[in-house]
């Protein structure tokens, strides 16, 4: 697909996004936007994102019906449903229900993102195809200014994704997703999942980061009631 007309800025890591934009696509691939899709995929109906650990426990307590999910430095947060894990959640049915996420990287800045962008979607390589469809789409409607967020503060994985994904849409500086399997894999976050010794990193987690699934829909963040909030969304192309 070519969308020659987008104009794309890029940012890196957790500080404060400059300037204004129609479209950010922010990206996470190890793991929070690589989880967010297999909960989708099993059923989820929302995922709510928190910033902090109190805040996600909040959220949760107003929301009774809810799973937390989340991490500190990659590790389960004591009293949560869920890590940031998607092996862990890949055999569960969550047909309709509500997550409420806090991550280090990801959700910090999907948060931030909707304070700069008029559309925001959030991604892994698994979604890639899918959020470029949506990034022509909008483009389509007039949404130009593109930006794509990589979420870790020193990896590559996140930026590899985002070469991906100005690949897809026909932009200059692209890679193929072999090209991004391969920095994903040789990336700072990658060691520690694909180093045996070190087992509270699970191995079974970058079968599915490193996966490229077909583009059925697409990952967006609005506010609702306040709340940042992602959700599945068909973009017309998809």
């Amino acid at each position: 697909m070519a969308s020659s007309d987008l104009s794309i800025s890029r940012h890196k890591g957790h500080g404060d996004i400059d300037g204004a934009h129609d479209i950010a696509v922010v990206i996470d691939v190890i793991r929070a936007f690589t989880f967010a899709k297999t909960a989708f995929d099993n059923g989820a109906e929302r995922i709510l994102l928190a910033e902090e650990v109190d805040a996600a426990r909040a959220l949760a307590a107003a929301h009774p019906d809810s799973l937390l999910a989340g991490e500190i430095d990659a590790l389960p947060i004591k009293g949560f449903d869920f890590g940031n894990s998607p092996a862990q959640i890949a055999g569960l049915d969550l047909s309709g229900r509500t997550l409420v996420h806090r991550t280090s990287n990801g959700t910090q800045m999907a948060i931030k993102a909707l304070e700069c962008a008029s559309h925001v979607l959030v991604t892994g390589l698994s979604n890639a195809q899918a959020t470029a469809q949506a990034v022509a789409t909008l483009a389509e409607g007039g949404s130009t200014k593109l930006l794509l967020v990589a979420t870790h503060p020193t990896g590559d994985e996140d930026v590899a994704c985002g070469d991906l994904v100005l690949s897809l849409l026909g932009q200059k500086g692209g890679i193929t997703p072999d090209q991004a399997f391969d920095r994903t894999q040789t990336s700072e976050a990658a060691g520690k999942f694909l180093d045996p010794a070190q087992p509270d990193f699970p191995a079974t987690d970058m079968v599915h980061v490193l996966a490229m699934d077909p583009p059925d829909y697409a990952m967006q963040v609005t506010l609702e009631a306040g709340v940042p909030t992602v959700r599945k969304t068909i973009f017309k192309n998809i």
